[in-house]
Formats: structure tokens, C-alpha cells, sequence
């Protein structure tokens, strides 16, 4: 029967997940040696991206370019040997059989798998279809090779995960029929693997009583009664699996078993410890506990668990964690329990307490001192978690914090503005009102700097601004302070210098100003200069606004006599 008499599968029957997907026909001429092959034939043959051999009585008559590439034999030397030579030892027999088989059976073999030895000794697996047909008057086999190598390896990891797995694993064909199972399974359910294999997987489990945690397109889990060979009845957690084909048809389902006895012993246990308690203490959104006056908990609620980041009670009771473990403070602890011994109660108290993963948690708390039925002093708390409250509050002052640095300072120069300046004289007045303690003012204004704008730029002037401000900072120390005063011109608050020490500091920063080189960064060099007037408390004038204009009228004579020099209020 020729390959395109071979009978086609019904596509709605079912086919295994590892079935190979068709492959166009392909026959050769009846009686023709390949020298005498069509060539157009022989050129589909030989760029055809499958491995193809023909086989008569087990030797080579023909490799196609990807065979000789899949086998690392030249066609010359595939076809001075047999297939001995390429075939596993393992699989030799089967092989034989198979292309026995398949030259004289009466329809063509379906797909194998085996594994060959290539030339360079490495061992592959190969997925073999063939079909018979003649060559040269006599009986041969077509054969189309698919190296499946890596799929093999992969579904070996798998069968040793499935079989090594303590969870009980069958997969299915698309009639929920049960094809494959794991050992897990069959002790489990007491079966043998032939009293399982071929039956439908309904009738494994109890059908009424199923209970069904998620389901979804291709995944599904459920709780339901796994019927053993004896009859028994297993809580079990079922959890399915659809296989589809890449035309995203379903092909099967893989089915993997967790035996819930245990667990469900587990939970009904907890649930008879859960009745012991008081309803309310195991309820309550609060975290309530007892403990010792060292510090051992006694018992603690769900709620307090939760919080400092336990998974249960049991959990904390279990680790022995003592209360004093959990203050970041452990001084904290003892000021509380002093407190509380003197006052037997402490209402709405602060503290930081250490979560099980070191996180911190702050807590608002209740405290009272008790006794026992023993007659021994405990310590009985009740709290609440209060960090989103803390974090909130850390917000709302860095944020208050942050806009009361932005209404005082300069955008550009990062300097003092002219708001901070005149709270801060009202301030230095007010302090040296009685006293008569000296401070002065010094008034900057820059040298020629529209020149440098108009050189170099707009960006280039504020950047030259921004480092004419660095240079003030470096010249002075708290409690001194600069101010950007507008445009070019600068403020510098000099508290506690008289006017000789105020003077000696304007030389200072004129000096450090003729020194340095700005703009360095945009690649330019300008030396920059300014001119200084200053005035100082109480020497030149007892207000603010005297001593503001005294200081602008030193600058105004600087700025129309010379620049680049220092004026004083006269």
C-alpha cells in the first residue's frame, strides 16, 4: 500500500500529546535508482528540512543531506554499512523489527521512537515514521527522521519529578480516560497500574460532595472523596490541568492528587483549640495578650500574631518569643513595666515594637497589671497597629518641614529670600534692643554682570548666580547667613560683628570671589567681582528700614566712585 493509500486518522480521535503533527507526502519513483531521480524530485528530497533514508534489507541506499547531518556519516559511508552502525545497541532489535514490519506488513507502522549513535559517538533520540514501497523491483522503506532529543530529555525530567513526587499524578486523554499514573497514586488508591489504565477518572472519585476551590479555562482544582481499591474514602485536593494541541484543541488533562487527611486532622484539631478560647479574645481586630512579668507571652490573640508579622499564635508560643524581644528599645519595656507598677494602668501608650521579619511596627496600646490564678503578677495588653497613623504624621511634618524651607529660601541660589530675612532682623532686634549688641548688614551687588548674560547666556548667568552663592556660604559660619536679594545682588547677615570684623569679612568674600574661576563646568573661565556696602547695628541706625538704606547708600557710592570695592555707612 502506497504512502498515499495509507488510511488518515479521524481528526476528531483522540492522539497523544508527544503524536507528531502530519508531514507533507512524499514517494519515490517505483524502480528508480537515485542516480536516475527526477532531478526536480530529487532536489525537494534532498532540501526537504526533515532527515529521509531509504533502508533495504537493513542497509543505507540513500540519505538525504539532513540525515548525513543528523547521523555525521557522509552518504558514501551510510551506504557501505547497515543499520548496526547508527542504531543503539538498546534499540537495535526493535528497530529491526519495525522496518520488518513495516516492508511487509499491511499498513504503515505509526511513529517511534529510539535512540541512534552518530558518528562522533553522542547518542541522540530520533522519532521515526516509514512506510514501504519498491526500489528497483524490490521490497525497500521510506524513512523520515525527527531528532527529538530535547523533548526527550525534557520528558524524562518530568517522569522523574512525576514519579519521584509525593503527590499522586495521572494524566488523562480527552475522554477522561486515565492513560498514565505515578506510584504515588497507586498507593494511594491501592490499584494496580492495569486497573487503572483504561478506565474513565469519574469513577475514582465521589461524584456528589465536590467542592471547588478555582477553576478557570485550563486550570481547575477541587476537594473530593478519592474512592480507594477497597472502598475507603480519602479527603483529597484534585487539581486538573488542560494539555492543548497548537491549534489550542483539547488533547487531555493532567490530574495531580494531595491526600488532605492529615491537613484535615490538622483543622479540626485547631478548631477544637479555637472553641477554648473566649470568643471575643480570637475575634477581635485588636491584638490582646498575656504574658509574665519577664516577658514570656502566656498566650497572645490571632490579631496580635498578624501584626508583628506571626502566622499564628501557635506560631510566637511555639518560637517561645518573649515580649521583650520584640522593643527595638529593650529599656522601653522596663519604663513601661515600672510605670505600670506604680500606676497598675497605662492608657494609649506609643511604642515601636521589632515584626518577625525586623520591620518595625508602632503600636498603640492598653497595659494593666493582674494576677494570675496562681496569685502571680501578669501583665494583660491590649493595641492597635498604629504605623500607617505614625507614617502619615512623618509625611504631613517632612512635608511641613519641606514647604517651610521652600517659603524661605531661593529657588535659584538655594540662598535665604528676602521673606527670611526681614523675620530674621525683626528677630536680631528684638534680641539686641536692650543689650545694644552689635550686628551688621553687607550688601553685594555684582560687577558687570550684564556683560556676562549677554556673553554667555541666560542659563550660563544663573548658573554663574548659583556659584557666586556657594562662594558666600564658604565664607562665613552659622550664625551668619546669605540672602539672595534679587537679581545680582546678594544680603549677607553677619549677628554679633561690629563694623571693623564686618568689614574684614566683605574682604574675605571679595577676595575669595577675585580667586575663582566660575563657569568651569560649562567649559568657560570668568572671573566675576562685586561691590559691597554695609552698615552695621547700632552704629549707623537703630531700625531695620535706617539700617537697610544706610547699607544701599554705601553700595550706591561704591558703585558710582569704583567697583569692585568695599563701601561702609559713614
Amino acid at each position: 500500500m502506497s504512502r498515499t493509500d495509507m488510511p488518515h486518522p479521524d481528526p476528531g480521535a483522540h492522539q497523544s500529546p508527544s503524536a507528531s503533527s502530519e508531514k507533507p507526502e512524499l514517494s519515490f519513483p517505483a524502480e528508480a535508482p537515485t542516480s536516475d531521480l527526477n532531478p526536480a524530485f530529487r532536489i525537494i528530497i534532498e532540501r526537504i528540512n526533515e532527515a529521509v533514508l531509504v533502508i533495504q534489507d537493513h542497509a543505507f541506499l540513500f540519505a538525504n543531506p539532513r540525515a548525513q547531518e543528523l547521523l555525521g556519516y557522509s552518504e558514501d559511508e551510510l551506504k557501505s554499512g547497515t543499520l548496526r552502525r547508527v542504531v543503539h545497541p538498546e534499540d537495535l532489535d526493535l528497530v529491526l523489527q519495525q522496518s520488518a514490519e513495516s516492508v511487509y506488513g499491511e499498513t504503515p507502522r505509526e511513529s517511534f521512537t529510539f535512540k541512534i549513535v552518530a558518528k562522533n559517538g553522542e547518542a541522540r533520540w530520533v522519532e521515526m515514521r516509514s512506510e514501504a514501497f519498491n526500489w528497483q523491483g524490490q521490497a525497500a522503506t521510506l524513512c523520515f527522521l525527527k531528532d527529538v532529543t530535547a523533548h526527550h530529555l525534557i520528558e524524562q525530567k518530568y517522569r522523574r519529578v512525576v514519579n519521584s513526587t509525593s503527590e499522586g499524578f495521572m494524566m488523562l486523554d480527552r475522554e477522561l480516560r486515565i492513560t498514565e499514573v505515578n506510584p504515588a497514586l497507586l498507593f494511594m488508591t491501592e490499584y494496580g497500574p492495569h486497573e487503572l489504565i483504561g478506565k474513565s477518572v469519574e469513577g475514582l472519585y465521589e461524584q456528589s460532595g465536590v467542592e471547588f476551590y478555582s477553576a478557570s479555562r485550563d486550570h481547575m482544582s477541587f476537594e473530593a472523596s478519592l474512592i480507594t481499591r477497597d472502598g475507603q474514602h480519602i479527603p483529597t485536593l484534585f487539581k486538573r490541568s488542560t494539555l492543548r494541541d497548537e491549534a489550542g484543541q483539547v488533547i487531555g488533562y493532567l490530574f495531580f492528587l494531595t491526600d488532605l487527611t492529615e491537613l484535615k486532622g490538622t483543622q479540626d484539631e485547631l478548631r477544637r483549640t479555637e472553641q477554648r478560647y473566649h470568643s471575643m479574645y480570637h475575634n477581635a481586630v485588636q491584638g490582646m495578650f498575656q504574658s509574665e512579668l519577664s516577658g514570656k507571652f502566656i498566650r497572645v490573640n490571632p490579631a496580635y500574631a498578624r501584626i508583628l508579622g506571626y502566622d499564628s499564635p501557635d506560631e510566637m508560643l511555639r518560637l517561645k518569643a518573649r515580649s521583650t524581644e520584640l522593643y527595638f528599645d529593650p529599656t522601653e519595656r522596663r519604663r513601661m513595666v515600672q510605670a505600670l507598677k506604680r500606676k497598675g494602668l497605662l492608657a494609649n501608650y506609643e511604642v515601636k515594637l521589632r515584626r518577625k521579619d525586623g520591620r518595625p511596627v508602632w503600636t498603640l496600646a492598653n497595659y494593666r497589671l493582674t494576677r494570675d490564678d496562681t496569685g502571680e503578677q501578669i501583665v494583660e495588653g491590649i493595641l492597635v497597629d498604629h504605623t500607617r497613623q505614625k507614617r502619615l504624621e512623618e509625611v504631613l511634618r517632612q512635608g511641613r518641614e519641606r514647604f517651610r524651607n521652600l517659603s524661605l529660601h531661593d529657588n535659584l541660589t538655594g540662598l535665604f529670600n528676602t521673606r527670611y530675612l526681614y523675620q530674621a532682623l525683626d528677630e536680631l532686634f528684638e534680641e539686641n534692643r536692650t543689650s545694644k549688641g552689635p550686628f551688621s548688614l553687607i550688601f553685594m551687588d555684582m560687577d558687570n554682570f550684564k556683560h556676562v548674560v549677554d556673553t554667555h547666556g541666560h542659563l550660563n548667568g544663573s548658573q554663574a548666580l548659583r556659584e557666586v552663592a556657594r562662594t558666600i556660604r564658604s565664607a562665613i559660619k552659622k550664625p551668619c547667613f546669605g540672602v539672595a536679594y534679587g537679581g545680582d545682588e546678594f544680603v549677607v547677615v553677619l549677628p554679633g560683628f561690629d563694623k571693623k570684623r564686618a568689614k574684614s569679612k566683605a574682604e574675605s568674600i571679595r577676595t575669595k570671589m577675585k580667586r575663582a574661576t566660575y563657569l568651569t563646568d560649562s567649559g568657560l573661565a570668568v572671573r566675576l567681582s562685586a561691590s559691597f556696602g554695609l552698615a552695621s547695628y547700632p552704629e549707623d541706625a537703630e531700625d531695620i528700614k535706617n539700617l537697610l538704606a544706610q547699607a544701599d547708600k554705601a553700595l550706591f557710592r561704591v558703585k558710582q566712585t569704583g567697583k569692585s570695592s568695599i563701601g561702609t555707612a559713614s
